[in-house]
């Protein structure tokens, strides 16, 4: 059992490290994410503005993390940022015309791959993988929410892991 253990979660941190960089040449993995994070919560507010706080949430950082990352972006001409004017506590983080035109090609170039990937998997194995994964996640996020209320009862902090 340990063996399959190790090995799984080997096979899932070979993932993390797949340098998908690499085909964006003029721009980082954690730009590439947060122009990603953009561009989906402007688009679940129908167009709307993000703020700092909303992509820290969506991308489990820290605010002064997006911070940085956002500035590296405003740089390159892609967001822009501006005082919320309903609330001038937020900042508001909206996609340029040419970061509307560099997520439009991130999302191409990630389709291609993605297909050019996919289609050397036999079809049928795709299919079992993807159950698999799903299950393994759903017992681990159940795992994990075990765990987690058991320590806040007991004021415990970490000792599972």
């Amino acid at each position: 059992m340990e063996e399959l253990y190790a090995g799984l979660f080997r096979a899932m941190n070979r993932f993390r490290k797949l340098r998908i960089g690499d085909l964006f040449s003029d721009m980082t993995k954690t730009d590439g994410m947060m122009l990603w994070a953009i561009s989906q919560l402007n688009l679940e507010k129908g167009g709307g503005r993000t703020t700092v706080s909303g992509l820290a949430e969506k991308l489990h950082t820290k605010n002064s993390a997006v911070s940085r990352t956002l500035k590296n972006l405003e740089d390159h001409g892609w967001i822009c940022r501006m005082t919320d004017p309903k609330d001038r506590r937020n900042t508001c983080v909206v996609l340029t015309e040419s970061g509307e035109a560099m997520q439009q090609n991130m999302t191409c170039t990630m389709q291609e791959f993605g297909r050019a990937v996919i289609s050397q998997v036999d079809e049928q194995d795709l299919k079992k993988l993807i159950l698999c994964l799903d299950e393994i996640y759903d017992i681990a996020a159940e795992e994990i929410e075990k765990r987690s209320m058991r320590n806040r009862k007991e004021g415990q902090h970490g000792k599972d892991f």
